[in-house]
């Protein structure tokens, strides 16, 4: 029991512990209203002592309304946040959001959510976690702070988190072809290629720029794969199979070297044979004697 926040505050529940942090379900043991909280011990100097400092400096987790408070605790800084039930998306994806329709929706719903929460640069990394991601059948999505602290690196920059929650978009909006194209993004429609190069380009600065351009793309997409590029994407699948499967590729190498040997036997054989034709060619004598042996007619 903890008696810190106005609160008397007890873990029911360890998600994650490490040398770095705890990650706990917690209660209010002083009221009954049947809230929980999610509460993120950070044992690590290092991390205790940046996040205090942003704390105290930056206002950090200020204007985020999930945010409850911070408390340091048998020399651990304590953040705690409102809890959301747990129901991951990798585990209802399939089931609440089997279409391109309902996971664009998705998307925006995590992108949304991810406004909401105010955070950015190293701890929103830390935040794209698909354990963090909550959805519901309706397709809503919620956020929970499992934090992991072992996984944090300082960093002011803010770029990488949007790259990275771009990254998480897209990987919802493009299930149904990453299964069909086995990762291929060439063999992806076009806009979700233009997504990918945005963000490999590191073009989104902003969470509202995602939004954005997720919000344009159209409610059904079209693949356009003609030429060239149907058959740049058949050999690129055909090549993953075979680097997937070596016993496969061996078996194909061997039956290619015969294939060619096959055909280079008969290419020989079929020459040899015309040459005979033409060196065996029987003229014969027209003439013996007074006896004329040749056609009548010439």
């Amino acid at each position: 029991m903890i008696n810190a926040l106005n609160m008397e505050l007890e873990s029911i529940r360890t998600v994650l512990r490490n040398s770095a942090c705890e990650i706990s379900v917690a209660v209010d043991r002083s009221r009954d209203t049947g809230t929980f909280y999610t509460m993120v011990a950070i044992f690590s100097n290092m991390a205790a002592r940046e996040i205090a400092g942003r704390l105290a400096v930056s206002g950090a987790f200020e204007q985020n309304r999930d945010f409850i408070g911070s408390f340091t605790f048998k020399d651990a800084l304590h953040l705690v946040f409102t809890y959301q039930p747990e129901s991951s998306l990798p585990g209802k994806e399939d089931i609440y959001a089997g279409t391109y329709e309902k996971r664009r929706r998705v998307a925006l719903n995590l992108l949304t959510a991810l406004a909401e929460t105010e955070v950015s640069g190293d701890i929103g990394k830390l935040l794209l976690n698909a354990r963090n991601v909550n959805l519901a059948p309706d397709g809503e999505v919620t956020l929970n702070y499992f934090l992991d602290f072992g996984e944090f690196v300082p960093s002011g920059g803010e770029l990488g988190f949007y790259r990275d929650a771009a990254a998480f978009a897209l990987k919802i909006l493009a299930r149904e072809y990453e299964v069909k194209y086995d990762g291929q993004i060439d063999s992806y429609p076009h806009e979700l290629r233009l997504m990918y190069k945005k963000l490999q380009n590191r073009a989104f600065r902003s969470i509202s720029q995602i939004i954005a351009f997720v919000r344009e793309l159209p409610d059904k997409l079209t693949e356009q794969r003609f030429g060239v590029m149907r058959l740049a994407g058949f050999f690129g699948r055909i090549k993953i199979f075979l680097t997937k499967n070596p016993a496969n590729l061996f078996l194909t190498v061997i039956v290619l070297v015969t294939l060619g040997y096959l055909g280079y036997q008969l290419a020989i054989r079929l020459a040899a044979g015309r040459r005979m034709e033409e060196n065996t060619v029987y003229v014969g004598m027209e003439q013996i004697g007074e006896v004329y042996l040749g056609e009548e007619n010439i």
